[in-house]
Protein backbone atom coordinates (compact mmCIF):
# COMPACT_ATOMS: atom_id res chain seq x y z
CA UNK A 1 0.00 0.00 0.00
CA UNK A 2 1.27 3.46 -0.93
CA UNK A 3 1.67 6.08 1.82
CA UNK A 4 3.51 9.34 2.31
CA UNK A 5 6.83 8.55 3.98
CA UNK A 6 8.89 11.73 4.29
CA UNK A 7 9.63 15.13 2.85
CA UNK A 8 13.24 16.07 2.20
CA UNK A 9 14.35 19.64 2.83
CA UNK A 10 17.73 20.89 1.62
CA UNK A 11 19.53 23.58 3.56
CA UNK A 12 22.91 25.29 3.60
CA UNK A 13 22.87 25.02 7.42
CA UNK A 14 21.39 21.88 8.94
CA UNK A 15 21.15 23.26 12.45
CA UNK A 16 19.73 26.67 11.63
CA UNK A 17 16.95 25.30 9.44
CA UNK A 18 16.04 22.59 11.96
CA UNK A 19 15.92 25.07 14.83
CA UNK A 20 13.79 27.47 12.77
CA UNK A 21 11.32 24.71 11.85
CA UNK A 22 11.13 23.47 15.44
CA UNK A 23 10.52 26.98 16.73
CA UNK A 24 7.85 27.56 14.09
CA UNK A 25 5.99 24.29 14.71
CA UNK A 26 6.92 23.56 18.32
CA UNK A 27 7.88 20.01 17.29
CA UNK A 28 11.21 18.68 18.54
CA UNK A 29 13.90 17.22 16.34
CA UNK A 30 15.97 14.03 16.34
CA UNK A 31 19.46 13.34 15.03
CA UNK A 32 19.10 11.41 11.79
CA UNK A 33 22.82 10.73 11.33
CA UNK A 34 24.58 11.08 7.98
CA UNK A 35 25.16 9.47 4.60
CA UNK A 36 28.89 8.68 4.38
CA UNK A 37 28.91 8.38 0.59
CA UNK A 38 27.21 11.72 0.03
CA UNK A 39 28.48 13.81 2.91
CA UNK A 40 24.92 14.69 3.91
CA UNK A 41 23.88 15.12 7.53
CA UNK A 42 20.24 15.01 8.51
CA UNK A 43 17.84 15.99 11.25
CA UNK A 44 14.36 14.50 11.65
CA UNK A 45 11.13 16.26 12.61
CA UNK A 46 8.22 13.83 12.92
CA UNK A 47 4.87 15.09 11.61
CA UNK A 48 2.95 12.10 12.99
CA UNK A 49 1.29 9.25 11.16
CA UNK A 50 4.71 7.74 10.34
CA UNK A 51 5.67 10.77 8.26
CA UNK A 52 8.55 13.13 8.86
CA UNK A 53 10.65 15.99 7.59
CA UNK A 54 14.22 15.04 6.68
CA UNK A 55 16.36 18.19 6.81
CA UNK A 56 19.68 17.72 4.99
CA UNK A 57 22.84 19.69 4.36
CA UNK A 58 26.45 18.92 3.50
CA UNK A 59 28.42 18.23 6.69
CA UNK A 60 31.51 16.55 5.18
CA UNK A 61 33.74 19.45 4.12
CA UNK A 62 35.71 17.26 1.71
CA UNK A 63 32.62 17.04 -0.50
CA UNK A 64 32.57 20.83 -0.75
CA UNK A 65 36.34 21.18 -1.20
CA UNK A 66 36.32 18.57 -3.97
CA UNK A 67 33.25 20.19 -5.57
CA UNK A 68 31.37 16.92 -5.73
CA UNK A 69 28.21 16.99 -7.91
CA UNK A 70 25.71 16.69 -5.05
CA UNK A 71 27.50 19.37 -3.03
CA UNK A 72 27.35 21.69 -6.05
CA UNK A 73 23.67 20.91 -6.64
CA UNK A 74 22.74 21.46 -3.02
CA UNK A 75 24.70 24.74 -3.02
CA UNK A 76 22.76 25.85 -6.11
CA UNK A 77 19.39 24.84 -4.71
CA UNK A 78 19.88 26.55 -1.33
CA UNK A 79 21.42 29.82 -2.56
CA UNK A 80 18.22 31.65 -1.58
CA UNK A 81 17.42 29.58 1.50
CA UNK A 82 16.12 26.11 2.37
CA UNK A 83 13.83 24.38 -0.11
CA UNK A 84 11.57 21.38 -0.37
CA UNK A 85 13.83 18.92 -2.19
CA UNK A 86 11.88 15.68 -2.38
CA UNK A 87 8.47 14.15 -1.86
CA UNK A 88 9.06 10.55 -0.79
CA UNK A 89 6.41 7.84 -0.76
CA UNK A 90 6.65 4.31 0.60
CA UNK A 91 5.12 0.91 -0.03
CA UNK A 92 5.17 -2.31 1.98
CA UNK A 93 4.80 -4.33 -1.25
CA UNK A 94 8.04 -4.83 -3.22
CA UNK A 95 6.00 -5.84 -6.28
CA UNK A 96 4.47 -2.37 -6.23
CA UNK A 97 7.95 -0.82 -6.26
CA UNK A 98 9.01 -3.08 -9.12
CA UNK A 99 5.91 -2.19 -11.14
CA UNK A 100 6.52 1.52 -10.58
CA UNK A 101 10.19 1.15 -11.59
CA UNK A 102 9.15 -0.63 -14.80
CA UNK A 103 6.68 2.17 -15.54
CA UNK A 104 9.46 4.75 -15.10
CA UNK A 105 11.89 2.66 -17.16
CA UNK A 106 14.41 2.26 -14.34
CA UNK A 107 15.74 -0.52 -12.15
CA UNK A 108 14.82 -0.84 -8.49
CA UNK A 109 17.85 0.47 -6.62
CA UNK A 110 19.16 -0.74 -3.28
CA UNK A 111 22.00 1.74 -3.21
CA UNK A 112 21.90 4.53 -0.65
CA UNK A 113 24.78 6.93 -0.06
CA UNK A 114 27.10 5.29 -2.55
CA UNK A 115 26.14 1.83 -1.34
CA UNK A 116 26.87 2.60 2.33
CA UNK A 117 24.48 2.62 5.24
CA UNK A 118 22.94 5.67 6.81
CA UNK A 119 24.94 6.13 10.00
CA UNK A 120 22.68 6.99 12.94
CA UNK A 121 23.74 7.36 16.58
CA UNK A 122 23.71 3.96 18.34
CA UNK A 123 22.61 2.08 15.25
CA UNK A 124 22.84 1.61 11.51
CA UNK A 125 19.89 1.96 9.18
CA UNK A 126 20.42 -0.25 6.17
CA UNK A 127 19.78 0.12 2.49
CA UNK A 128 16.22 0.55 1.26
CA UNK A 129 14.98 -0.49 -2.18
CA UNK A 130 13.59 2.50 -4.04
CA UNK A 131 12.77 3.87 -7.47
CA UNK A 132 13.71 6.08 -9.16
CA UNK A 133 17.01 7.30 -7.72
CA UNK A 134 16.35 10.38 -5.60
CA UNK A 135 18.01 12.80 -8.04
CA UNK A 136 16.19 11.11 -10.91
CA UNK A 137 12.88 12.06 -9.32
CA UNK A 138 13.43 15.09 -7.07
CA UNK A 139 15.09 17.18 -9.80
CA UNK A 140 11.95 16.59 -11.87
CA UNK A 141 9.77 17.80 -9.01
CA UNK A 142 8.22 14.35 -8.73
CA UNK A 143 8.06 11.71 -5.96
CA UNK A 144 10.04 8.52 -5.62
CA UNK A 145 8.96 5.44 -3.67
CA UNK A 146 10.82 3.48 -0.98
CA UNK A 147 10.22 -0.09 0.09
CA UNK A 148 9.37 -0.02 3.80
CA UNK A 149 8.09 -3.46 4.87
CA UNK A 150 7.62 -2.41 8.51
CA UNK A 151 7.93 0.70 10.64
CA UNK A 152 9.89 -0.75 13.57
CA UNK A 153 13.04 1.25 12.76
CA UNK A 154 11.35 4.06 10.84
CA UNK A 155 13.00 7.45 11.21
CA UNK A 156 9.71 8.94 12.43
CA UNK A 157 10.12 6.87 15.60
CA UNK A 158 13.46 8.39 16.62
CA UNK A 159 13.14 10.11 20.03
CA UNK A 160 13.35 13.88 19.96
CA UNK A 161 16.29 15.54 21.64
CA UNK A 162 15.40 17.16 24.97
CA UNK A 163 14.60 20.85 24.78
CA UNK A 164 13.96 20.95 21.04
CA UNK A 165 10.15 21.06 21.25
CA UNK A 166 7.14 19.63 23.04
CA UNK A 167 4.43 19.72 20.34
CA UNK A 168 3.53 16.42 18.65
CA UNK A 169 2.62 16.03 15.00
CA UNK A 170 -0.65 14.19 14.34
CA UNK A 171 -0.30 13.46 10.65
CA UNK A 172 -0.06 15.18 7.27
CA UNK A 173 -3.44 16.13 5.78
CA UNK A 174 -2.61 18.31 2.75
CA UNK A 175 0.01 18.96 0.09
CA UNK A 176 0.31 21.80 -2.41
CA UNK A 177 2.08 20.70 -5.58
CA UNK A 178 3.04 22.40 -8.79
CA UNK A 179 1.85 21.17 -12.15
CA UNK A 180 -1.47 19.38 -12.41
CA UNK A 181 -3.10 16.11 -11.44
CA UNK A 182 -2.74 14.60 -14.92
CA UNK A 183 1.06 15.02 -14.83
CA UNK A 184 1.29 13.40 -11.39
CA UNK A 185 -0.88 10.48 -12.48
CA UNK A 186 1.26 10.04 -15.60
CA UNK A 187 4.38 9.90 -13.42
CA UNK A 188 2.87 7.38 -11.00
CA UNK A 189 1.32 5.09 -13.61
CA UNK A 190 -0.98 2.54 -11.97
CA UNK A 191 -0.57 4.12 -8.55
CA UNK A 192 -3.56 6.22 -7.54
CA UNK A 193 -2.47 9.31 -5.53
CA UNK A 194 -5.84 9.04 -3.78
CA UNK A 195 -4.33 6.11 -1.84
CA UNK A 196 -2.37 8.63 0.19
CA UNK A 197 -5.53 9.83 1.93
CA UNK A 198 -4.18 13.40 1.70
CA UNK A 199 -5.84 16.45 0.17
CA UNK A 200 -3.62 17.40 -2.79
CA UNK A 201 -4.02 20.75 -4.53
CA UNK A 202 -2.19 21.80 -7.69
CA UNK A 203 -1.18 25.41 -8.29
CA UNK A 204 -0.23 25.06 -11.97
CA UNK A 205 3.26 26.42 -11.38
CA UNK A 206 6.56 24.58 -11.85
CA UNK A 207 6.58 21.00 -10.56
CA UNK A 208 7.60 20.44 -6.97
CA UNK A 209 6.30 20.69 -3.43
CA UNK A 210 5.20 24.12 -2.18
CA UNK A 211 3.46 23.46 1.14
CA UNK A 212 2.63 20.67 3.58
CA UNK A 213 -0.27 20.88 6.03
CA UNK A 214 -0.57 18.73 9.12
CA UNK A 215 -2.42 18.41 12.40
CA UNK A 216 -0.60 18.78 15.70
CA UNK A 217 -1.26 19.04 19.40
CA UNK A 218 -0.89 22.82 18.90
CA UNK A 219 -3.57 22.81 16.18
CA UNK A 220 -3.45 22.72 12.36
CA UNK A 221 -0.19 23.95 10.85
CA UNK A 222 1.31 24.59 7.42
CA UNK A 223 4.94 24.70 6.36
CA UNK A 224 5.63 26.60 3.15
CA UNK A 225 9.04 26.69 1.44
CA UNK A 226 10.36 27.27 -2.05
CA UNK A 227 10.27 24.14 -4.24
CA UNK A 228 13.36 22.61 -5.74
CA UNK A 229 14.57 24.39 -8.88
CA UNK A 230 14.19 22.15 -11.91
Amino acid sequence: MIALDHIAIWSDNLYRTTIELSRMTGIGSADGGYFPGLGLGQKIISLGGSTYLEIESIVDHSMIAERRPLALELERQTASGPCFAGLCLRSDDIAEIESFAAHRGVEVSTEIAGGKEVMVPRQKRGKAAHAPDFLGSWLHGKPNIYYVPDLDTHSSTLPTQPGTGEVEGLGVNSLELGGDEAALRDWLGDIDPGQLGIDITFNGRADGLYAVGFDSTAGPQTIRLAPITL
